[in-house]
């Protein structure tokens, strides 16, 4: 039963983007991590290839401008 915040559920995921020196960049995604499959949209209109980041990817990853203004936009 999706709740009316459902629509508003989303997580933060280090994936592959060469914009960072890192190669990795945090994104948000729509929904619950769980339920992502191999290929997301992320809040900021890109794509990405969905992977299990490890514990320094978390750490070094930078997150997506973009997406933090768009999320921050959506909660007023």
């Amino acid at each position: 039963m999706a709740g009316t915040n459902e629509h508003q559920r989303y997580h933060w995921l280090p994936v592959v983007d060469d914009s960072s020196s890192y190669g990795l960049v945090r994104h948000a995604f729509r929904g619950r991590r769980i339920d992502a499959g191999v290929n997301g949209e992320s809040f900021c209109g890109s794509s990405f290839a969905i992977a299990e980041p490890s514990e320094i990817d978390w750490i070094r990853a930078p997150s997506c401008q973009d997406c933090n203004a768009k999320l921050k936009a959506m909660k007023g």
